[in-house]
């Protein structure tokens, strides 16, 4: 009895030595390359990176900030941030408002005022979603850490479709949209 229990363990043995050797011959599965480049890797002030390709409205953002420039400039954000006809934010405009606060928490002495954002008609429900909208990427933005004393939201034109920001540096004082429109 003891010599084919010994026998039945040997066999089981060598078997599952043999099926490992075999599954170390598979062939290795290929690595899928990163999408994008270094260069398009941008390194903010507080060490924070964020991507942002050449060309694109975050390098812009964050050029400007790195660039410490008194100046306001204007970023837009397509009507993409928001569901449709909505004040919730869509799942690519979670995306490009996380990257608005980090570049935001990174430049302490920027401030931004919110303008447009309703659906590109001229009319009283188009102003009230606008709106909200500039409200609900407001709240999004305190949650994030950004103060609301760096926050100012502006009524921007009737009917303009895209959220713009309108981002200045320098003391929460003087109001971002009374020196740069």
């Amino acid at each position: 009895m003891p010599r084919s229990f010994l026998l039945l363990i040997s066999i089981f043995s060598v078997v599952l030595a043999a099926l490992l050797v075999q599954s170390c011959k598979s062939q290795p599965q290929p690595v899928a390359a990163p999408a994008g480049s270094s260069k398009d890797i941008v390194v903010l002030a507080d060490g924070a990176t964020i991507v942002a390709p050449e060309g694109s409205r975050d390098r812009a953002m964050t050029d400007w900030m790195k660039s410490a420039e008194a100046a306001p400039a204007r970023f837009a954000f397509e009507q993409s941030l928001f569901e449709t006809g909505s004040a919730e934010l869509s799942p690519q405009g979670l995306g490009d408002a996380a990257k608005l606060a980090t570049v935001l928490r990174a430049t302490p002495d920027a401030r931004v005022a919110l303008i447009g954002g309703g659906s590109g008609e001229a009319s009283p429900e188009d102003a009230s979603l606008a709106q909200r909208r500039r409200e609900a990427l407001a709240a999004f933005l305190k949650e994030r850490g950004i103060g609301a004393d760096r926050l100012e939201l502006g009524a921007g034109n009737a009917g303009s479709a895209d959220l713009e920001l309108v981002a200045k540096r320098g003391t929460s004082l003087e109001p971002v949209l009374a020196s740069s429109l």
